[in-house]
């Protein structure tokens, strides 16, 4: 039964393969959906997950996303931009277990420029030169929105924990991350997941770089689980748009870093 069942897969993983499809055990592989990878840890590691944030939040298509995966968890999604804001609650805003900010999480607190992108929210950023603007050369209009930091909205609002910070914030990434200090520190946060273009910074821009993002992350006994690629533009310069996320395992160790270490963006 034992072979027939190994021969039988091997039929079905051609098959699939010939049509462009690929079949894989959901409970060994990483790199596909980061919900679920969050959703794997989590119980590997008895660690459940109650509390998420949503930072970039856009229409919400990702704390929907998060609704499903986790159930019995709440969601807070931060959305600066007013008319985005206006979609997220149109979206998601009738939705249990749901808030919406409307305000961007940054190192920061007060009004922020903001610079936004007719008719792609997407890329909407309190950078002028984020990595996706700057490589298709879109030109952004001046808008100004509220700011404030991570630290400051879960000191004022009573939250201890974040079981999972999602951000995708157009290159203002490691910014959100610098406003989050404290929670850091404290290894208040279990997964963290962030958007990047490339490993390392690009000269004329700002953000969107994943190696400064994991130095800021390591010493505080982060590690990287895995990327998640959304596209990858081939003509001209080549430009991808990832995600990667980040994990405190159990009884991970918190180490100062060293002075020259410091890496901005």
């Amino acid at each position: 039964m034992g072979r027939w069942r190994s021969g039988l897969g091997k039929v079905v993983k051609h098959v699939l393969a010939r049509q462009g499809f690929a079949l894989v055990r959901p409970d060994h592989q990483f790199g596909l959906d980061p919900w679920a990878d969050v959703g794997k840890l989590s119980r590997a590691w008895s660690r459940p997950i109650t509390t998420l944030f949503d930072v970039g939040a856009n229409d919400g298509e990702t704390a929907i996303a998060m609704l499903r995966q986790f159930p019995a968890a709440t969601v807070t999604s931060f959305e600066p931009h007013p008319a985005t804001f206006a979609e997220l609650l149109a979206e998601v805003g009738d939705a249990p277990r749901f808030t919406a900010v409307n305000a961007a999480l940054g190192a920061d607190i007060g009004e922020v420029a903001m610079f936004e992108y007719e008719g792609v929210s997407k890329i909407n950023s309190l950078t002028p030169d984020a990595p996706f603007a700057v490589r298709f050369d879109r030109k952004g209009r001046q808008i100004s929105v509220k700011c404030t930091t991570l630290d400051t909205y879960c000191a004022e609002n009573g939250v201890d924990r974040i079981d999972v910070l999602k951000i995708d914030t157009e290159g203002f990434d490691h910014a959100v991350l610098q406003g989050s200090a404290g929670m850091l520190k404290r290894q208040a946060i279990g997964f963290i997941s962030v958007e990047f273009n490339d490993l390392q910074p690009k000269s004329g821009t700002t953000g969107g770089a994943l190696v400064p993002i994991d130095q800021l992350l390591r010493p505080h006994g982060y590690r990287f689980v895995a990327a998640y690629n959304d596209s990858i533009a081939t003509a001209g310069e080549m430009f991808a748009v990832s995600n990667a996320l980040f994990a405190l395992p159990p009884n991970a160790t918190s180490a100062r870093a060293p002075q020259n270490s410091d890496v901005t963006e």
